[in-house]
């Protein structure tokens, strides 16, 4: 028979001996610190601290505190007694209640415990405590669970197990001092380290050895199995938001890897203090050369000087309890819930994010709520929304840790949600945090999804991430590339790794030269998302890379739709062969249908319903398998399908959900559907993928029913969004004539400058860029 496993390290490991005058116990705070027993010195000021290996550390007293009141003493070590590598990092507390509080134990070394007449061995004392029972004396009283030990004649069977950790789950929340009369042993009283830690002399002393000492939490003595559940809650997070999707680190197609690896920090800045005053008017624009090509207009300004200085997310988020941040599509905001959600929980995130961590995190994905009919999520279905590999938490859970202030609530994508049911998702988030006023918030959106002033009533400030500039472009095609030489590690033949290895070092710095001379590239690469595709693209192609944006994407879509399983030599997987076109029709009925109805998840029934009307112009594809089968097909093998949870299906990123969607409205003849759309957020980014798919009359087509919207529009608010749409698609047409140019560029004109940030959004990066 093997040898039985060791188990996992957890905070009972950070247990110590401690042996000076007299024999007790204590905790590791640090591999240096020790807490213990303030009585077990006197006048002495050094003791032995001793570890599970058995290796005495010698360590002096640096504080003692008065043991009839604070019974706790502060030992520092010159070298570190464990290592504590592994060990989950201490968390301690005080007690918010006087109910009785089961499950908690003492640990320690005493007397009753040792065996050979004197070789010292740990107890683990469960029980139930008591905080009322010690009041008057500054004490916390645990009764224990079993028999208590018999008697010894000379003192306290307990002797010994003074200075050792009282735990509450995973909280530290006292050390044991004494062994009250009157209980027979049954019973063993401590002091509250909520009592000790507000001791002037005391906190010195533990900051100067201990300057990033957690903050107290507080233990809800009603609901110890809260601390139970925790670990286990903590441990699915880490599980579920550790590793992210990046394009292309599998060789052909979207790729995983861990989240400490990929994550990129991005630049964010909060709005202006208020609107920009009307500033230069603008020259009038420019002409298209005699070539077609469009000449920039000249002297338009859009935004006044003195707006707040860009700076990392991370130094602006954690200074803010609740946030609004706004980014494009692909431009990281995803990315940023999960790295908060798995660092949070595991109490890793940086100094700037201090006021976060340790907070419990719950990840509400909008396209989900919208998928499961879910319109105002109570507390108790929080933690089931994001179907976390985990047990059903307490009843109550949810609640209790936004009522201490506890929590992190992480709203991802209030765009993905149909526009009608925006102002009632408003409405349950503003109620929950009126009921639970302590809990930290980030909702994340697209620019123009809500209002600038959506939630400024519950106390939210705006941030808005910014395009990647030169600098970190290189930097994230450089983390893009250490990925996939990650990456390479995963093959079993170490040739292969190598020659790939080698040809990820030719590429890099190819590309790095790419993004340097061509300009047009660097603004193809503003988000993370296209710039991982143009890495991809760049490593497949072996340095050849697409002109324009729906070049990138229709050569990342026949990437994965075509060349994937080829490349890997896989051969009618699912028993079906499909081409790139053949997927991409299939794909596009079921984009249109998200975009039509406002949704970004479907059912296997829907897309099922979807591909039938597909497949009846398909007739290949047809006689290879029924829907279903095609449906397994399309979520196994292209690459741009998944089912994140049962019966829910979405696109890995809007964005290629909207680009097929506008292929698809492009085929189908459907352009006035786009136009009477255009006013409307979720449509708008379709409308501006639409005019990179049409032919010469569909240009014109397009651009003379927003030039005509907008002329009829009531209002400049209704007005303005038609004329940035129009000059989109009037600078990404591939044919425009002279007189259909000037009468959009005149029409915006008018317009100019945007008299607010939310008008410049929707200029975007393009219009912006013509207008010097």
């Amino acid at each position: 028979m093997g040898g039985a496993r060791a188990p996992l390290p957890s905070v009972e490991d950070r247990l110590v001996a401690v042996v000076g005058p007299r024999q007790g116990s204590g905790v590791l705070l640090t591999p240096h610190l020790t807490l213990t027993s303030a009585h077990l010195f006197d006048e002495h000021r050094a003791a032995a601290v001793i570890g599970p290996g058995g290796e005495a550390v010698l360590s002096e007293v640096v504080w003692s505190g008065d043991p009839d009141t604070y019974d706790v003493a502060l030992l520092a070590a010159k070298r570190p007694v464990l290592p504590l590598t592994h060990v989950p990092p201490l968390r301690w507390g005080r007690c918010a209640g006087w109910q009785p509080m089961p499950r908690c134990q003492v640990l320690g070394f005493p007397q009753a415990q040792r065996y050979l007449v004197d070789r010292l061995e740990a107890a683990q004392v469960p029980g139930t405590l008591m905080p009322l029972a010690g009041r008057m004396r500054g004490r916390y009283v645990l009764h224990m669970d079993h028999h208590p030990p018999a008697p010894v004649p000379d003192g306290s069977p307990w002797a010994g197990l003074s200075g050792g950790p009282v735990f509450a789950g995973p909280l530290l929340i006292g050390i044991a001092s004494g062994d009250p009369m009157g209980w027979q042993h049954a019973s063993i009283e401590s002091v509250p380290l909520s009592a000790v830690i507000d001791d002037a002399g005391f906190r010195k002393a533990l900051l100067e050895h201990w300057p990033d000492a957690p903050a107290f939490e507080e233990v809800t003595s009603a609901y110890p199995e809260d601390l139970i559940y925790e670990p286990a809650y903590a441990k699915a997070v880490k599980a579920a938001y550790s590793r992210l999707e990046i394009f292309g680190l599998d060789e052909l197609g979207p790729g995983d890897w861990d989240l400490d690896t990929a994550y990129f920090s991005l630049e964010a800045q909060s709005p202006r203090p208020s609107d920009p005053e009307p500033q230069d008017v603008p020259e009038p624009p420019g002409d298209p050369d005699p070539q077609g090509a469009v000449l920039k207009p000249q002297g338009a300004v859009l935004e006044p000087p003195g707006s707040p200085e860009p700076r990392r997310i991370e130094d602006l988020l954690g200074s803010r309890p609740r946030t609004v941040l706004r980014g494009e599509a692909g431009a990281g905001k995803t990315t940023l819930v999960w790295w908060l959600a798995s660092h949070a929980v595991c109490r890793t995130l940086p100094e700037q994010l201090a006021e976060l961590d340790g907070l419990v995190p719950f990840v509400v994905p909008m396209r989900s709520l919208a998928a499961r009919g879910i319109t105002s999520p109570t507390p108790s279905q929080l933690p089931k929304i994001a179907r976390l590999p985990v047990d059903r938490p307490p009843d109550g859970w949810a609640g209790r840790v936004l009522e201490a202030g506890r929590g992190l609530l992480l709203v991802d994508g209030m765009d993905e949600i149909p526009q009608a049911d925006r102002e009632l998702a408003r409405t349950w988030l503003a109620g929950l945090l009126r009921m639970y006023p302590r809990t930290r918030c980030l909702v994340t959106v697209r620019p123009l999804a809500v209002g600038s002033d959506w939630l400024d009533q519950e106390g939210f400030e705006e941030l808005r991430l910014l395009p990647m500039g030169d600098e970190d472009i290189r930097s994230f095609a450089a983390a893009w590339h250490r990925a996939a030489r990650l990456e390479c590690d995963r093959y079993a033949d170490e040739h292969w790794a190598k020659r790939q290895r080698d040809r990820l070092d030719k590429l890099e710095p190819e590309l790095r030269h790419e993004f340097e001379r061509n300009s047009v590239l660097r603004d193809l690469a503003r988000t993370p998302l296209l710039c991982a595709v143009i890495c991809a693209l760049h490593r497949q192609w072996n340095g050849l890379l697409p002109k324009t944006r729906w070049d990138l994407y229709s050569a990342a879509l026949n990437l994965m739709l075509a060349r994937r399983d080829a490349h890997r030599r896989i051969l009618k997987p699912e028993g079906i062969e499909l081409t790139a076109d053949e997927s991409r029709q299939l794909l596009q009925r079921i984009a249109v249908w998200l975009v039509r109805n406002g949704r970004a998840e479907l059912s296997r029934e829907q897309a099922v319903r979807q591909l039938d009307l597909a497949l009846r112009g398909l007739r290949r594809v047809r006689a290879q398998g029924a829907t279903p089968v095609v449906l397994t097909y399309l979520l196994n093998r292209s690459g741009l399908l998944q089912e994140q949870a049962p019966d829910s299906i979405q696109f890995i990123h809007r964005t290629f959900q909207d680009y097929l969607a506008a292929k698809e409205l492009q085929e189908s003849d459907c352009l006035d559907e786009l136009l009477l759309h255009a006013a409307e957020e979720q449509w708008q980014d379709v409308l501006r993928l639409a005019v990179g798919h049409c032919g010469r009359s569909e240009e014109r087509r397009l651009i003379a029913g927003l030039t005509a919207a907008a002329d009829a529009a009531p209002d400049r608010e209704t007005e303005w969004p038609l004329r940035a749409l129009a000059a989109h698609c009037a600078l990404n047409a591939k044919y425009i004539e002279d007189d259909q140019y000037r009468q959009v560029w005149a029409g915006l004109e008018r317009l100019l400058p945007a008299r607010d940030q939310r008008e410049a959004h929707f200029l975007g990066q393009d219009v912006v860029t013509a207008i010097p």
